[in-house]
């Protein structure tokens, strides 16, 4: 059965993003209140449910594989589909071990779907212009992000948190199964194309490991770190991811346009430089608001992978850019797997301290390696003669 759509578009990629992050929004503002509330969750159990999440991300290469023979937007599409329905598991959920595995189902569909997403998006632009169009897509993010959070603080004013999952999920699902009948299947040609680690992409590789270091320490203990020591309640964290939302709406087009003007070297640098100060704080800072305020400022500067990704766009080879970006995903959760547990364990150990210390040393490094990065006048003339060939 057919809908008409005959090939992939900016509207389609947008559509199936914003439904995706949608769903990935709502996991994430209900799962640490859910977890706590619901099962008394401590920072180990929470920690390895993270870790165990991560998994999905170490088997992100086989989406490269899958672009053999599958069109990247059925491949985006199914992952739509696996989303909706980790959310309604996550619902149905009668324990931490289910709640876990339900929300490794969510995590496959999200890690399957941003690399092929984001290959479209970067096939479909100019090299001079992919910047502001990520920056253009990640602001719709936000947007969904936006209503999502608006969605489920609505819903649990009503609703407990198990019926919240099941109409999120059902929403998610639906758009996953109209993209799937509605959008091309198979690939017509597959003979250019390869699931190959190539050298020349290293850097690439190391800035992607990193920034999944960094960001799975964040993502795992900030907001627990709010509601477990803070008390923070549900409809304060909606409020907060409302509120991250409408602001990244505006700054990540910002920073796509600036990626464009200044550099990915500046922007990567820069972001890493700020995010020690971040990291630092939620080691030593007591005062909540201010604690929310960095918490907002470190989700503004995750749009700094706009960069890395048009760094990508310029270096890489057509046919290597789903590859390129599965395999990075890959790297980025190599060390992924294992941070959040062993983060939990510090925390428990040692204190939250201890924990946010690591990620400050660790944004360190990737400040380090992304001074390496080539100017943006280097890699404009690097782009224009690969295009020459």
């Amino acid at each position: 059965m057919s809908f008409g759509i005959k090939k992939i578009s900016v509207t389609t990629i947008t559509v199936s993003s914003v439904s995706i992050w949608i769903g990935f929004f709502t996991w994430r503002i209900l799962f640490n209140n859910f977890a706590v509330e619901v099962f008394d969750a401590s920072p180990t159990e929470v920690g390895i449910i993270q870790a165990v999440r991560e998994i999905p991300g170490l088997l992100a290469f086989a989406a490269g594989a899958l672009a053999l023979y599958f069109t990247e937007s059925r491949i985006a599409s199914l992952s739509i589909i696996l989303v909706g329905l980790g959310l309604i598991f996550c619902g149905m959920s009668p324990s931490l071990i289910m709640l876990g595995a339900a929300t490794v189902i969510i995590s496959f569909g999200f890690h399957y779907f941003e690399p092929t997403n984001t290959s479209q998006l970067l096939l479909l632009v100019k090299n001079s212009e992919v910047g502001r169009a990520q920056g253009k897509l990640r602001s719709y993010e936000s947007l969904a992000g936006l209503g999502g959070a608006g969605l489920v603080l609505f819903l649990t004013l009503f609703l407990d948190y198990r019926q919240t999952y099941y109409i999120m999920g059902t929403l998610v699902l639906l758009i996953g199964i109209y993209f799937v009948m509605a959008l091309p299947a198979n690939r017509g040609k597959t003979a250019k194309r390869k699931v190959t680690i190539k050298k020349k992409y290293w850097l690439f590789y190391t800035l992607y490991f990193l920034r999944g270091c960094r960001r799975h320490i964040f993502t795992t203990f900030a907001i627990f770190l709010l509601v477990k020591d803070y008390g923070l309640s549900i409809s304060m964290v909606s409020i907060v991811m409302l509120a991250n939302n409408l602001i990244t709406i505006f700054t990540n087009r910002f920073l796509g346009n600036l990626s464009d003007k200044l550099g990915e070297r500046f922007i990567m640098a820069g972001s890493s430089l700020v995010l020690v100060f971040i990291f630092t704080g939620y080691a030593f800072i007591e005062y909540l608001p201010l604690l929310i305020g960095l918490y907002l400022i470190d989700n503004v500067l995750f749009g700094s992978a706009i960069a890395l990704k048009s760094y990508l766009s310029k270096i890489a080879d057509s046919e290597d850019i789903t590859s390129c970006l599965s395999f990075g995903m890959t790297a980025n959760h190599i060390t992924a797997v294992v941070i959040p547990i062993i983060g939990g364990v510090v925390w428990s150990l040692f204190g939250h301290q201890a924990t946010f210390i690591g990620g400050a040393v660790i944004v360190l490094i990737d400040m380090i390696f992304a001074l390496r990065l080539p100017s943006r006048k280097a890699l404009t003339q690097y782009s224009r003669q690969a295009a020459e060939h």
